[in-house]
């Protein structure tokens, strides 16, 4: 994971020859930092919960995820999301990263609630 990231900051400093606003830069960001978190506080759920006492709702990684699975699903929406946010043109860019880093609040919000843990 500590590789990712360091792809995503890659990515990132990258992303100023791209004509990023600072404003879009900062929604990237903050997607990512949540994308992140989610994948942490996922896997946190992973390992310290019986499979029986919560599940995944993310239809794409099924109700019960292997790591491996949960590893390749948020590593491809984390490097993806960078890649589409950047195909898109400014209004639909910010828009997009307004509403992804949305999802992600919500998405770790929700970890956070039922237990799940950020640690590195």
């Amino acid at each position: 994971m500590k590789k990712l990231f360091v792809m995503i900051c890659a990515l990132l400093a990258l992303s100023a020859h791209a004509e990023w606003t600072d404003e879009e830069r900062a929604w990237l960001l903050a997607d990512e930092i949540l994308l992140l978190a989610d994948y942490k506080t996922t896997k946190s759920i992973l390992y310290n919960n019986p499979p029986d006492h919560h599940f995944e709702t993310n239809i794409i990684l099924g109700r019960h995820p292997t790591e491996g699975k949960l590893n390749i699903y948020m590593g491809t929406v984390m490097i993806g999301s960078y890649f589409l946010a950047d195909y898109l043109d400014h209004d639909n860019r910010l828009l997009f990263l307004k509403v992804a880093t949305g999802v992600e609040l919500f998405a770790t919000g929700h970890n956070l609630y039922i237990g799940g843990k950020i640690s590195f």
